[in-house]
């Protein structure tokens, strides 16, 4: 009745999207693992040492890039002068998915066999937390300290923009395909570290895969190449491909060079400077007598964020249910 008298309102709850974050960190910090995991990473000496080492690394990097161009080129402030701004920006994102892919299976691939071999495993699954929420507080404790590592080289991306040539949709995009290809890397040794039962295993099965993913396919596409030139150029000597046959592989070709991160990076780099475009693009049908004029592709920085997000989702599920099998 007071409230109703004096006409006040009830106060209004902010909307959904405005509670998930908040939610989203209060449920990570209130989960004991990150809490224990966290403490005792960033306190350590390690963390330190690795931070200050990358940082340097990058530093360095970035020096030797710069000096290098303005020693070689013969105006490096003339009207080509936006170069060097490109040079060092991709020369930045470069050495950070080098040591995104070299640093985060070393700091995932022992988070569940290491407490194995410590022989507290059993010992943390007595206790009222369940199989997601462990995952998770392991995961999510790994990944924060290579995030970190990823925003903390923000500022040397940024000296980009002092020298020019650098848009900042290249700056967004390159830093999806740095946090996406930490998350599934960090997704996929967890769930190896979950499988195998020492951690040297661990580590090695997951620098394999990180190789794969990186390396590996690129290798494979150059030894299928030749193969598939000598298909072609026999197609060609008999009559002219059919048009779905054509577009079939261009569609293929393009999906394995959007999910190596090199590729995708120096791929969608170029269709934002030549098509002028962050998303979808179009190019002539290259076959005539085919009835579309032109055919309609994306820029593969969406098809490697989505595809690789994908990754560490079924990665993290199948640990989780790696997690509970065992606990049965």
């Amino acid at each position: 009745m007071g409230s109703t008298a004096t006409g006040a309102r009830p106060a209004k709850r902010p909307r959904l999207w405005k509670r998930l974050p908040g939610a989203f960190s209060r449920q990570l910090l209130d989960n004991p693992v990150v809490r224990k995991e966290l403490r005792g990473r960033m306190r350590g000496r390690r963390a330190f040492v690795v931070l200050t080492a990358y940082l340097l690394f990058l530093s360095c990097f970035t020096s030797v890039l710069y000096y290098t161009y303005a020693t070689s080129a013969e105006q490096p402030y003339g009207p080509d002068s936006y170069l060097i701004g490109k040079i060092v920006f991709g020369g930045v994102v470069g050495a950070q998915i080098l040591l995104v892919i070299f640093i985060t299976p070393a700091f995932t691939a022992g988070t569940i066999s290491g407490e194995r071999e410590r022989q507290t495993y059993d010992l943390l699954r007595t206790t009222l937390l369940s199989a997601s929420r462990l995952v998770t507080g392991k995961l999510a404790s790994a990944l924060s300290y290579v995030v970190l590592l990823i925003v903390a080289a923000v500022p040397l991306e940024s000296m980009a923009f002092l020298l020019g040539g650098v848009a900042l949709e290249e700056v967004v995009i390159s830093q999806l395909i740095l946090l996406v290809t930490a998350v599934a890397l960090g997704a996929v040794s967890t769930y190896l570290s979950s499988r195998m039962r020492t951690t040297l295993t661990a580590t090695v099965i997951s620098y394999a895969f990180a190789f794969l993913s990186t390396a590996g396919l690129p290798l494979l596409f150059m030894i299928f190449l030749p193969i598939l030139g000598f298909v072609s150029g026999g197609l060609y000597g008999v009559q002219e491909p059919h048009w779905l046959v054509v577009v079939t592989l261009i569609y293929i070709g393009g999906f394995l060079l959007a999910i190596n991160p090199f590729s995708a990076l120096i791929a969608s780099e170029l269709v934002l400077v030549e098509e002028q475009t962050v998303f979808f693009f179009s190019v002539a049908m290259p076959v005539s007598g085919s009835p579309y004029s032109q055919i309609w592709l994306v820029s593969p920085w969406l098809i490697y964020v989505p595809f690789f997000a994908l990754v560490a989702l079924l990665a993290y599920w199948l640990t989780v249910r790696r997690v509970r099998r065992r606990q049965r």
